[in-house]
């Protein structure tokens, strides 16, 4: 514990405030996002980061209430015991602001990384060798959109906080606004990925339906081929008595001639059309 801070578990601070715990919301099981409320002792609030290596999993959550002489820090686990121990501040407020400010310190190098892996995907894609394509864009749009809606909640934390604290505390005024701006810029990014991402589903969806309209051709033209043929073999299968051809000599030969003229003939058709 430090005259500026003091580390609780949910069940001390449940204890020690019973009215902001159950006003608020403060516990974990009634709402995992970030959040901040002002109050007339100071400001109260959630914080819920995702995980870099798993945004989908489980988030990184704690609690905090900060007044003009302590910030009251609550978690379940030892995530902020190692983000604690060095940071710079003068006032609860610094210190709060600048817990904010390394737990998005790494944020942009985390994007960038989506970016290379959306780049693979799309050379992959290019060279047509995707497997699973799908299931790899669905998993990488969907911590994207995770990570949306965690950069929305901490821009809207920010200006709750910065309307809250004294503009005494210029430096801590310059920070939020500072880490406001750089939550708007890892929105837009992230935003700018989702819509990467979008572009690669389209162009895989292109690849497939050419690569159907292929196949369906192909069906197409064999069917046409032998459509003739199949008139010829139908028209004879019938087997009447009166039917002369059934019964000439070369009869067989010349049905045999007339097939493959008829081949011939719509081989040439269709390459003058360009359609094979």
């Amino acid at each position: 514990m430090s005259e500026l801070y003091e580390l609780l578990t949910f069940e001390a601070f449940g204890q020690r405030y019973p009215e902001l715990t159950s006003r608020h919301q403060i516990l974990p099981g009634r709402g995992i996002f970030c959040k901040a409320e002002r109050l007339q002792s100071g400001v109260i609030g959630t914080y819920a980061m995702p995980q870099r290596m798993a945004p989908t999993g489980e988030k990184h959550f704690f609690g905090y209430y900060l007044t003009e002489k302590k910030l009251l820090l609550v978690e379940k686990g030892g995530f902020l015991q190692g983000l604690l121990p060095g940071l710079p501040g003068e006032t609860p407020a610094q210190l709060l602001s600048e817990l904010l400010a390394r737990l998005t310190a790494e944020d942009m190098e985390s994007l960038q990384h989506y970016e290379e892996r959306l780049t693979a995907l799309e050379e992959v894609l290019l060279a047509q060798q995707a497997e699973d394509f799908d299931k790899k864009l669905f998993r990488i749009r969907r911590e994207l959109s995770v990570l949306a809606g965690y950069y929305a909640q901490l821009d809207d934390l920010y200006a709750v906080l910065a309307d809250a604290i004294p503009d005494a505390e210029e430096h801590v005024q310059r920070l939020l606004e500072h880490l406001s701006g750089k939550a708007q810029r890892l929105l837009t990014m992230t935003e700018q990925e989702k819509e990467y991402s979008l572009q690669l589903r389209e162009m895989h969806q292109t690849q497939v339906d050419m690569r159907q309209n292929q196949i369906m051709k192909i069906l197409t033209i064999v069917t046409t081929v032998f459509l003739p043929l199949s008139l010829i073999a139908g028209w004879y299968g019938m087997n009447f008595q009166n039917m002369p051809e059934l019964t000439a000599e070369h009869g067989y030969l010349v049905i045999c001639i007339v097939s493959v003229v008829c081949v011939l003939v719509e081989l040439w058709i269709f390459k003058r059309k360009k359609w094979f």
